[in-house]
């Protein structure tokens, strides 16, 4: 359950620790709101206000100040584009984004309580659920009875929460918004299915299917990178093999399986990934590969909205593809489809030699080489905001 937490504190130490971005303002503000309890009060409690960017990066050193009479003022703040604003009270921890300096509001008073339960309805004692804010950090953790209850609070009203279990390494998420049905919480415990037929590609932001295709190192042929964004789409966790399709002729030389370096197994011409996701949860799942050849032609194991082509360094105008791709407007060489891809569907992409571009822009044979596995990750990772810009331009 550590390590289960320590996952959703990603954000918070982001936050809390990236080195302070270039640029920041020299200007500082202050930054004032109220902070109420129903039946009880705030007085005392702490406030941290961190000071963000547009791409939420830290500018400034983070500022206590504490609620007196229900209000509280945090002064000296740089200057920021955003402010990330933490309130801590009685053991739980509530938060705001905001780009305001003032009226920002913590009413905290509903409380989530409910009963941990197998589908036959028996109770699940003991269960350490972790509940989590609608920005993804933690708010607190709390213990299950012995037949199964639970009671957390005060929250905030009206807010949508997210409850997460880890039992036996399986994990359960159940979405409860306060307000509405908090009170009476009946968190079932299913058994998880092996049966990746409720599997989907789908949900990534800015793609759910992004293949990265790079020239390979020493070599006439490609290196590619594969990251998909698998959604379970079943009403109770996913335990078992994901199949990624690999082209013909593909050497894989690396897995990821939630942004960590995991093993995997070749079976005939897919390579298979060990997953463990919640009932409509989402995990990214990535493989790496080298091809001799320059051709990429596979099939998709899995329903896919959006799909995303990068050809790092080669002019897209000498690249062929399938008629379900097609260029997408952007600063970079990519392709993308024009709908969903179904299972089974084939997809080609062929990139002659001439096609690679040479430092200065022209095609030649030149162009840095392939790299493993773990920094291949990174640059697709920053290639995907680029990517973010161009599918949010097709959508307007």
């Amino acid at each position: 359950m550590k390590r289960f937490a320590l996952s959703l504190l990603v954000l918070l130490a982001c936050v809390s620790t990236v080195a302070l971005a270039s640029g920041a303002g020299d200007t500082t503000v202050s930054i004032s709101g109220t902070a109420t309890v129903t039946n009880g009060t705030a007085n005392g409690d702490t406030v941290t206000v961190t000071p963000l960017d547009r791409n939420y990066r830290r500018v400034g050193q983070s500022v206590n100040a504490t609620v007196t009479n229900g209000t509280f003022t945090a002064a000296n703040v740089t200057n920021a584009s955003l402010y990330y604003v933490r309130l801590s009270h009685d053991g739980l921890a509530h938060y705001a984004l905001t780009n305001e300096t003032d009226g920002i509001s913590f009413d905290l008073g509903p409380t989530l309580s409910g009963r941990v339960v197998t589908e036959n309805g028996s109770a699940v004692s003991n269960a350490q659920l972790l509940v989590a804010s609608p920005t993804g950090p933690p708010v607190g953790q709390v213990n299950a009875s012995e037949n199964g209850t639970f009671s957390i609070g005060p929250l905030k009203s009206n807010t949508t929460y997210t409850l997460w279990m880890r039992m036996a390494g399986v994990p359960y998420k159940k979405t409860v918004t306060t307000g509405t049905n908090a009170t009476n919480v009946r968190f079932v415990k299913r058994a998880p299915t092996d049966d990746d037929g409720v599997l989907t590609v789908s949900g990534g932001n800015p793609a759910s299917h992004v293949m990265q295709v790079s020239p390979r190192q020493n070599s006439t042929g490609l290196s590619v990178v594969e990251t998909l964004t698998v959604r379970n789409t079943g009403d109770r966790p996913f335990v078992g093999p994901v199949r990624v399709a690999l082209p013909n002729g593909a050497t894989p030389t690396g897995a990821m399986f939630r942004n960590r370096q995991t093993t995997f197994s070749r079976q005939g011409s897919d390579v298979i990934i060990n997953a463990t996701i919640a009932a409509n949860d989402t995990a990214q799942i990535g493989v790496a590969y080298d091809l001799e050849n320059r051709s990429i032609q596979k099939s998709v194991d899995h329903d896919t909205d959006r799909l995303a082509v990068v050809l790092q360094g080669y002019n897209l105008s000498e690249v062929s593809h399938s008629p379900n791709l097609r260029p997408g407007s952007a600063p970079i060489s990519m392709l993308t489809n024009d709908k969903a891809l179904r299972s089974g569907d084939e997809i080609q992409v062929h990139v002659p030699k001439t096609a690679q571009q040479s430092a200065n822009g022209g095609s030649g044979n030149g162009g840095n080489g392939g790299t493993d596995f773990p920094t291949v990750v990174m640059v697709l990772s920053f290639l995907s905001i680029v990517i973010g810009g161009i599918l949010a331009y097709r959508a307007l």
